[in-house]
């Protein structure tokens, strides 16, 4: 009897000792787990907030390409030019898109800023066109000077259930429109572009 109580004291110790690896083991998978899913949850954060100020950036470079476009009609008006299609001559019978070079008034306006590539393209709206001119999306719509007392009217240029022309209202009689623009900045990082359009009516 003696020696069989001594054998199970002996083997008691043993045993805890077993238990406790494996419930150690199973507390550093779970703290493991919670440190990888916190890892993620941060890196998600971190991307996100990249994502949206990359899209800051692409869109304060877009408007300063707007605004770069705007600075060189204005200096073609003082200088006494009037900008007008340069590519193509008489009535416009196909475009080439995306990049629309037959409605251009200038080449394109490159440059860099913080890093992000901007291109400015400057459209004539005030263009003819012959009926097989197919309007596909994208395309800058036609504005045209009238002869009736210098209303302007916008002929239809993108697919619409609407055939009728819009008419933007009558201006100032004794005002003449020297041209009418249509300003397309798109400014590219880590390549994904942002577009800011502006169309420009300029008039005396």
């Amino acid at each position: 009897m003696k020696n069989t109580t001594r054998k199970s004291r002996m083997m008691n110790p043993g045993r805890k000792q077993g238990m406790a690896l494996p419930l150690t083991l199973i507390v550093l998978l779970v703290a493991g787990a919670l440190v990888a899913l916190s890892f993620y949850f941060i890196e998600n954060m971190m991307t996100t907030t990249q994502m949206k100020t990359d899209d800051e950036l692409r869109l304060n470079a877009a408007l300063a390409g707007v605004e770069r476009g705007k600075q060189w009609l204005l200096s073609r008006v003082d200088a006494g030019e009037l900008p007008a299609l340069t590519t193509t001559s008489g009535d416009i019978s196909a475009v080439t898109a995306p990049g629309f070079p037959e409605l251009l008034v200038r080449n394109p306006i490159n440059f860099t800023l913080d890093g992000i590539t901007v291109e400015v393209r400057i459209f004539d709206l005030a263009y003819e066109y012959t009926s097989a001119l197919d309007f596909v999306p994208g395309i800058p719509p036609r504005i045209f000077q009238t002869q009736e007392g210098g209303s302007i009217k916008s002929s239809q240029s993108y697919a619409s259930s609407n055939a009728a022309e819009g008419d933007t209202g009558a201006a100032d009689p004794d005002s003449a429109l020297l041209g009418s623009y249509l300003i397309r900045s798109e400014a590219t990082l880590n390549q994904l572009t942002k577009r800011v359009e502006q169309g420009i009516l300029m008039a005396r």
